[in-house]
């Protein structure tokens, strides 16, 4: 059975064979060894009938990359095979080869190397051929045991196919396996056994279906037939049978599929003829595996980027073969890309993309990279690059590695951050490292300045004082932490004061300052109250009290310099010349202890000035020190002026000669008797000072702290700050020694326990006296040597008045005092009062009757001797002890030398008024109290917006009406309201007769047509009542047919009634064609004679149609219709243009009116307050005058320097400014008031003018867009479709269509061919009949786009308006003029009280001078709250600002998108009337739905055109408002800038002024007068900044814009609400049936 099958196979297996031809003979060597010989050429192979594609070079011949392909070569070609058994090596074997003739065998030895591997792939030569052989059978090779031939190919290639030619009979099984990779496992390629299932358990198939993976070895029985006996021939295809062959490029799966490096043959059972089963050693001799040549036809894999594979060595000296590879790729098989070629990732070449490798992005620092599929994925480039050079890091190198940082020349450095010190070693930008707490330096590597213990936490703070540390920075030991204090610290941190010093203090050189308290004790601290000020010479007037004198104290002239404001003195010879401070600069100056001495020094015509060791001298408590001019750091005084400083303190480092001890340096400045400044340097010539300062420090005045003035503690028997003082019980020894003699304890007697720290005199008690103590107290009597705290009696007398002891115990007073007399006093004297001795109850003192100067001296019984109560009160003043004015009456009872109480000077009407009807007014300023509403001094006004005072019931309230006048006030006597044009009523709360539209602009006047209107009222809406066949808002044009409105709108001609009729004549025509065509439309052509029929009678009515209106026409080829319509439009077009322009004449007449008259009531205004403030200054001029000529006659009277001399002139100058400055700032209310009423005009008239030009643009757009649809219409032919268009006109204009009727004729009708057309337009009528509906739809969406947008213009308007109204009230500010004019004239009445209240005070002169100085301070201070006040009112204007610039753009995005809606309407309108032009039946229809459509449009185009323009309109005025805002602020900083310098200035002024009067020894009238002027001008200067005005306009100018914002904010929550309301109503709708719109966010 085996030998049938085998014989029945050798011709199917033989004809199948792949592989012919012979081996042809070429042998070739290469430097590896044997150069395999590609296919085609000698000593190659190659498949029958297959042509193998040639080698592809890597670039075409322009250069361009495309795939390439290595030659097709034999792989095997004198390759070593290694075989696991061949014939010879064990011995010679004895073997028989197999022949068609059983009974004769050629049998034969195989020696060693007869039948080597080699001729395997050596050069086959089939007339000469070699062989292997393997052992026979008897050897035993035959299964289960197999021989195994390996090829190595050394790399690898993409195998096409393996021939195996035998030279025994081919095996019955065996396998082909192969592997990619040296040490990888063997993968079958192919099995071949005539037992497929039972040997390798496959199945016996050709091919691999679809579906099913590809890359598994097939097993097969087609070449496992035991003929031919010689020379038989096995091909292995390794793609055949595998369905993506033919897609090769594309199979990664095939791809490596063919992909081998070794190649391994197992033969695992000879095909024999069954004769084994015997045993015969001679058959078995016969079996044996024998093969003459096996050929790899393969490419070098190069994965399709190398078109040859060259010879290379391997890391151990290896040859072996690479591919030579090109499109940037590397590798042995070109399988990945070049080091720096990794930008995409590496992929094989085929037929259509290349797939070449790009240059990563390195910038140069690097030489490969990798393919990153994140960062692709992120940037488009994967190329991540390796290894980058010069410390670079980055997927492209771009920037510095880890702890790296790049410096200016782009180099990366190398952080060097201290890892002990550094919280990272990664640095910033600049190199500088993160430290650890405490620790410092680029590198932190080291500790900062007051730390210490560097670790690897950090530094520890050493804590250091940074007060009492060196040179004022806190360093300490590195190691130990202690600190480096300055001379007078101690402590391991430098906070502690060394004994004997005080107050740390950081500005203080030495740290600590030495306590001085006259060397009584070491121990005090900083005493509070003391503020740091400077006693100053700046010679701004007059000398100063300075003087000059020479060495011998002989005063020297000096003189002084008006315009350098500075004082001189001339050399005198060789004598020394100083110039010597004033008292101010001496005395006890203690608080300038460390402090500086400064001044300016210049010398002018001093020739080789020199210096000496005394040139600035101190002097004091009997000693003196100095120093050299140039000391300290200062230079040589020259020509110029310099600026001199020296530091008071006894540091050797300051110069003073001789040294002093800090004890002595303060004894010298506790009583400070002379600076000397020297003048002269030479022996001629000037020298000039000017501005000197001492340092120093007082107590309670304004300014920073005093730390360095000392609080000591005191031992016993010390008192005061400076331990000054003996406690009690002691005093100073010696007795009037001073402060710095100690105390010693007081002896008195045993009668006190404290004595006169000064003089030793005892402060006696026990009613004794004298230094000892050793008399009896006066008021006393006995004998005060006793000892005993009784020894002295009060005396028996009132107000321990002396007494006298006769006879023993008979005691008389000797000394009555005032107001009593009797023996014991015991009764009060005239004009005094009380109960000495308790007759009438309880013991009461003699008191002076007190009547505050309001009797008559020399009258007696003035008072109640009793009771006190005053009997005979004078000069209006009452009470029991006249201390208050008469009823009706006002003044200061209490003036010196006597009261002064004048009468109320009240309005009777408006002032209430006691029981017995006396006007009730304040007693102490003499405003009479007002009814409700009245205003003024005397009562005499309504205040503003009430009037009617003379009703005696007060004022009633104006209530104007707000939109019909122009402010809240009217008549203070009738009640009339000033009311706009065209607005009457005393409220102005309607419209006058012939006036219509109550707004806040006024009324706009009727303008009824006298001809026309049966009168002159029109109604609310301005519509006139016309006549009969009379139309029109203002009854001025006839209806339509009539003519002539003086004659009352007559009748046409009948020609034109003729023409009527004719008109409707042809409406109805028109409407029955109409009706005849839609007749069509709805019932297509079914019958011939119907449809013939219905169309003659169109013919018919065409042609009558066409009759009537030649019947119309006139001469010139034109009719008279289109004559008349001629007229009437030009007629209608001059009426419109003439209402435009009265209607534009009438506004700019009622704006110019409006400004006019707010023009004139503003300078009424402003010259009413002129008025009113020139008599208040005068009133002031003439009382200020008096109450300061009786106010200097009291200073001189009584010898004070009295403040009140300068306050009297000082508050009326201030009134008088403030109420100027209101009067100014009134003015320019007014002024802005006029401009903003001029721009508002010019903005009316502007949008006015816009609004036309808009309009126009529009009716012109629409209209366009109108007759563009109407030209769009066509009949079913050409003749009906023009017909038709006609039609439609006459429908719109019938007087148009007339003529255009008039230029048509009859067409000549083809009725077979209309019919065709009919039929045809028919059929299409359906089709076009679903792009109508569509087209209806779309148009639909543009109308529901544009109701969204009119709505969401709808909401910005009504914002607008809202806007609008906040806006008339902030202009409104503008007419508040006249009211704070109102309150000008209040206030110069109220001026009035204040200077009477000035004659209250006088005394204080110099502490009301200081306290001036202090409240200017103040003054000073709160301007930087007024700038920030000035900066929020800022910020809240630019919020209002960009809420309108918000508003702005949603009216300009409302505009767009309007217009945008208008064009979307306009393109699918044109789209629409293409469309419509093909149909037949449905044009008319849906030509008339467009025309009403676009009528609807154009009517909601015009109102949202007109509410545009309003709001724009209101935005403009917004902006200017927001501009005018800005105008404000900045001109209030530039104000408040101005009123700084002011203050400096006037500050600086009051300082002089105090130094001055501190320095005043006598009361002089003319120095007075001076100081009174500069106070004045000072006084001036300050009220005129009007700090409080400023910060009230301020603070209500921000509540106001505060309240806008409020509103806003108020405002845009409300529309969120309802924004988010319609949303929630929209998400509620169901999703179908409706179009869902975007709310607005």
């Amino acid at each position: 059975m085996r030998r049938n099958r085998r014989s029945l196979s050798e011709g199917s297996s033989a004809a199948r064979l792949l592989l012919a031809g012979a081996l042809l003979c070429s042998c070739a060597t290469a430097a590896f060894g044997v150069q395999r010989q590609p296919i085609n050429s000698a000593g190659g192979h190659e498949l029958r009938g297959t042509t193998f594609m040639p080698a592809l070079e890597c670039y075409d011949p322009y250069g361009r990359p495309q795939k390439c392909l290595p030659e097709f070569i034999n792989a095997a070609y004198q390759l070593q095979i290694e075989s696991t058994n061949t014939c010879g090596e064990q011995g010679d074997n004895h073997f028989c080869m197999q022949t068609m003739n059983p009974n004769h065998k050629n049998c034969a030895f195989c020696r060693y190397e007869d039948h080597k591997p080699t001729y395997l792939t050596d050069l086959h030569d089939p007339q000469n051929p070699t062989w292997w052989q393997s052992e026979t059978m008897l050897e035993g090779i035959q299964h289960p045991n197999h021989v195994n031939l390996t090829l190595h190919l050394r790399k690898s290639y993409d195998i096409t196919y393996v021939r195996i030619l035998f030279r025994s009979p081919r095996p019955e099984s065996f396998t082909i396996y192969k592997r990619t990779s040296e040490n990888g496992p063997w993968i079958p390629y192919q099995f071949y056994s005539a037992a497929c299932r039972d040997t390798y358990y496959l199945p016996d198939s050709r091919a691999i279906r679809k579906g099913e993976g590809e890359a598994h070895a097939l097993c097969t029985s087609e070449y496992s037939d035991i003929s031919p006996l010689r020379d038989g021939e096995i091909a292995f295809s390794t793609l055949e049978g595998r369905p993506s062959g033919i897609n090769f490029e594309r199979s990664a799966e095939l791809q490596e599929w063919v992909t081998a490096t070794d190649i391994r043959i197992t033969l695992d059972r000879l095909n024999t003829f069954g004769d084994e089963l015997f045993g015969d050693s001679q058959v078995l001799k016969s079996y044996f595996y024998a093969i003459s040549d096996i050929a790899v036809g393969a490419r070098c894999k190069c994965n399709g980027h190398a078109s040859k594979c060259v010879a290379s060595t391997g890391m151990h000296g290896e040859r072996t073969l690479v591919c030579e590879c090109r499109h940037n790729t590397d590798g042995p098989d070109c399988d990945r890309c070049l080091p720096l070629y990794n930008d995409v990732k590496w992929k094989r070449a085929t037929s259509t993309e290349v797939n070449e490798c790009k240059a990563c992005n390195c910038n140069g620092f690097a030489d490969k990279c990798y393919f990153d599929s994140n960062l692709f994925n992120q940037t488009g480039h994967g190329g991540h690059c390796l290894d980058c050079r010069d410390n670079r890091d980055g997927p492209n190198c771009e920037r510095c590695k880890e702890n790296f940082y790049m410096h200016d020349n782009a180099y990366c450095v190398n952080c060097g951050c201290d890892p002990v010190g550094s919280r990272s070693l990664q640095c910033n930008s600049q190199g500088k490292c993160q430290c650890k707490p405490g620790v410092t330096g680029d590198k932190c590597d080291r500790c900062a300045n007051n730390y210490f213990q560097f670790g690897p936490h950090g530094c520890q703070p050493c804590g250091c004082d940074a007060r009492g540390s060196h040179d004022n920075t806190p360093a300490c030991d590195a190691e130990s932490g202690i600190c480096f204090c300055k001379e007078n610290v101690e402590g391991r941190r430098c906070n502690e004061c060394k004994p004997g010093f005080f107050n740390l203090d950081k500005s203080n050189r030495f740290g600590c300052t030495p306590c001085f308290c006259y060397g009584h004790t070491s121990e005090c601290q900083t005493a509070p109250g003391y503020s740091i000020v400077s006693v100053t010479s700046s010679f701004n007037k007059h000398k100063e009290r300075w003087t000059a004198i020479d060495l011998n104290r002989r005063d020297v002239d000096i003189k002084y310099n008006q315009y350098s404001r500075s004082i001189g003195t001339t050399a005198q010879g060789n004598e020394y010349v100083y110039f010597q401070a004033p008292d101010r600069f001496l005395g006890d100056q203690r608080a300038s202890y460390n402090r500086d001495l400064k001044f300016k020094l210049q010398l002018v015509g001093q020739v080789g000035p020199s210096s000496s060791a005394s040139d600035v001298i101190l002097e004091g408590a009997g000693s003196k020190i100095s120093l050299p001019i140039f000391a300290q750091g200062n230079g040589i005084p020259d020509q110029g002026v310099k600026e001199y400083t020296f530091r008071l303190h006894e540091h050797h480092d300051y110069q003073w000669q001789p040294s002093q001890s800090a004890r002595g340096f303060l004894s010298i400045l506790s009583n400070l008797t002379a600076i000397k400044i020297r003048a002269t340097y030479s022996v001629q010539g000037e020298a000039n000072l000017d501005d000197v300062e001492l340092q120093t420090a007082h107590r309670g005045a304004a300014g920073q702290p005093a730390t360095w003035i000392e609080q000591c503690t005191c031992p016993e028997g010390y008192l005061g700050q400076f331990c000054e003082s003996c406690a009690p019980r002691y005093r100073h020894s010696p007795a009037r020694g001073g402060p710095f003699m100690p105390c010693i304890p007081c002896d008195c007697h045993g009668h006190a326990d404290i004595c006169d720290s000064e003089t030793g005199s005892c402060i006696c008690q026990h009613n004794t006296q004298g230094d000892n103590c050793d008399q009896c107290a006066k008021g006393y009597y006995g004998n005060a040597l006793g000892g005993t705290p009784y020894d002295c009696k009060r005396c028996p007398c009132p107000n321990d008045g002396a007494c006298l002891q006769i006879n023993g115990d008979t005691v008389i007073c000797t000394e009555c005092p005032v107001g009593y007399f009797g023996s014991r006093c015991e009764q009060c004297s005239d004009g005094f009062y009380g109960d000495p001795t308790g007759l009438l109850g309880e013991v009461q003192t003699c008191k002076s009757c007190d009547c505050n100067g309001n009797v008559d001296p020399n009258a007696v019984g003035n008072c109640n001797r009793t009771s006190g109560e005053c009997l005979k009160c004078i000069h209006n003043t009452a009470g029991e002890h006249c201390d208050q004015c008469l009823p009706g009456h006002f003044g200061d009872p209490l003036a010196l030398p006597h009261g002064k109480c004048d009468r109320c000077s009240c309005y009777a009407a408006g002032t209430e008024q006691d029981e017995q009807s006396i006007s009730r007014c304040d007693q102490v300023t003499g405003q009479c109290q007002c009814k409700p509403n009245v205003i003024g001094r005397d009562c005499g006004e309504c205040q503003p917006g009430y009037f009617n005072i003379r009703s005696g019931n007060g004022c009633e309230n104006c209530l104007c009406d707000p939109v019909g006048s122009y402010n809240s006030t009217c008549d203070r006597y009738t009640g009339q309201c000033h009311c706009k044009p065209g607005v009457v009523g005393v409220r102005c709360d309607q419209c006058a007769n012939y006036f219509f539209g109550f707004s806040v602009e006024g009324c706009k006047p009727c303008e009824c047509d006298e001809s026309g209107s049966k009168g002159f009222q029109c109604d609310q809406n301005g519509q006139c009542p016309c006549n009969d066949n009379v139309e029109g808002r203002r009854c001025d044009r006839c209806k339509e047919n009539k003519y002539d409105r003086h004659r009352g709108c007559v009748d046409c001609p009948d020609c034109y009634n003729l023409v009527q009729e004719a008109a409707n004549l042809h409406r109805a025509k028109l409407a029955n064609l109409s009706s005849t065509l839609d007749e069509i439309a709805r019932t297509p052509v079914t019958n011939d004679e119907e449809f013939e029929g219905k169309l003659k009678a169109v013919q018919e009515k065409v042609a009558i149609l066409a009759q009537d209106a030649r019947s119309g026409s006139g001469e010139g080829g034109q009719t008279y219709v289109e004559v008349i319509n001629d007229l009437h439009k030009r007629l209608d077009s001059m009426r419109s243009h003439l209402v435009s322009a009265d209607a534009l004449q009438q506004d700019a007449n009622a704006e110019i009116d409006k400004a006019r008259s707010n023009y004139t009531q503003l300078h009424k205004i402003i010259d009413d307050a002129k008025k009113e403030l020139q008599e208040a200054l005068d009133l002031l001029n003439d009382e200020g005058a008096q109450a300061l000529a009786k106010a200097q006659n009291k200073s001189v009277e009584f010898g004070e320097q009295s403040e009140q001399i300068s306050d009297i002139s000082r508050e009326a100058r201030a009134l008088a400014d403030r109420l100027e400055s209101e009067a100014q700032f009134d003015l320019k209310n007014a002024k802005d008031a006029k401009d903003a009423v001029e721009k508002a005009h010019l903005l009316a008239k502007n949008a006015i003018d816009l609004q036309q030009k808009v309009g126009v643009e529009l009716r012109s757009e629409v209209r366009l867009e109108l007759n563009q649809v109407k030209q769009s219409l066509g009949t079913v032919v050409q003749t009906s479709k023009e017909a038709l268009r006609k039609a439609n006109e006459v429908y719109d204009a019938a007087l148009t269509l007339l003529n255009d009727v008039n230029r048509q004729t009859q067409p000549d009708i083809d009725i077979n061919k209309l019919k065709k057309e009919a039929v045809s337009a028919n059929e299409r009528a359906d089709e076009l009949l679903k792009q109508i509906n569509e087209l209806s739809n779309s148009n639909g969406e543009v109308f529901a786009d544009f109701e969204a947008e009119s709505s969401f213009a709808q909401v910005l308007l009504e914002r607008a308006d809202a806007q609008k109204k906040d806006d008339i009230e902030l202009l409104e500010r503008a007419k508040a003029a006249h009211e704070r004019a109102t309150k000008a004239v209040q206030q110069g009445d109220s001026t009035l009280k204040e200077a009477n209240d000035t004659y209250n005070t006088l005394a204080g002169f110099q502490s009301d001078v200081q306290r001036s100085s202090e409240k200017a301070a103040l003054a000073l201070q709160t301007v930087p709250s007024i700038d920030m006040e000035i900066e929020n009112a800022g910020n809240l204007i630019r919020q209002a600002g960009e809420a309108l610039e918000g508003a702005n753009m949603n009216a300009n995005d409302a505009k767009s998108n309007a217009q945008e809606a208008q064009e979307k309407y306009a393109e699918q309108a044109s789209k629409d009337a293409e469309l419509i032009r093909r149909t037949a039946n449905e044009t008319k229809v849906a030509a008339r739905k467009l025309r009403d459509e676009a009528d609807q449009l154009n009517h909601r185009v015009k109102l949202t055109e007109m509410n545009i323009f309003n709001l724009e309109d209101n935005s403009t005025k917004d902006d200017n408002l927001v501009d005018d805002a800005k105008r404000k602020v900045g001109q209030a900083k530039a104000d408040t800038q101005e009123a700084q310098k002011q203050i400096e200035k006037a500050n600086a002024e009051l300082t002089a002024i105090k130094d001055e009067l501190e320095n005043l020894r006598d009361i002089n009238t003319d120095d007075l007068d001076k100081l009174e002027n500069r106070l004045t001008v000072v006084e001036s200067d300050i009220n005129r900044v009007n700090l409080t005005g400023r910060i009230d306009k301020y603070r209500e100018q921000r509540n106001i814009q505060k309240k806008l914002i409020d509103k806003y904010e108020a405002e845009l929550a409300d529309l969120s609400g309802e924004v988010d309301n319609i949303r929630l109503i929209s998400e509620a709708l169901p999703s179908g049936c409706f179009r869902r719109n975007r709310l607005e966010p």
